[in-house]
């Protein structure tokens, strides 16, 4: 689980860097090939890998322009600013664990 989540976490990373969000499927499919031995591990590295990622990258974002942002959309869809956060990071986990869940269903090993 290790090892999917180093695979997750910098392959997800660096291809959100370069194509769309939605890109992370890739390093989270291919991690799910490779990695778990087991079907709820594979959906729980990809799930906390790109969740935590986000997350971090969600609050290093916030820092930068010190809040503006997001106090502009949390006011803009009338949600609390902590909430965003959540759905930002639950977005992007459910995305990566059903990634990584396929990948390793892929092989046929959930039988």
């Amino acid at each position: 689980m290790k090892a999917a989540l180093v695979i997750i976490l910098l392959g997800s990373w660096g291809l959100m860097l370069i194509l769309p969000w939605w890109s992370l499927i890739f390093a989270c499919f291919i991690a799910g090939l490779m990695g778990p031995n087991r079907g709820y591990k594979a959906f729980l590295s990809g799930f906390v890998g790109v969740g935590g990622l986000w997350l971090v990258l969600a609050f290093a974002s916030d820092f930068q322009n010190a809040g503006v942002l997001t106090a502009q959309v949390a006011e803009l869809t009338t949600v609390p600013v902590w909430l965003l956060y959540v759905l930002t990071a639950v977005i992007g986990a459910l995305t990566a664990g059903f990634a990584c869940l396929s990948g390793y269903l892929v092989l046929g090993r959930g039988r």
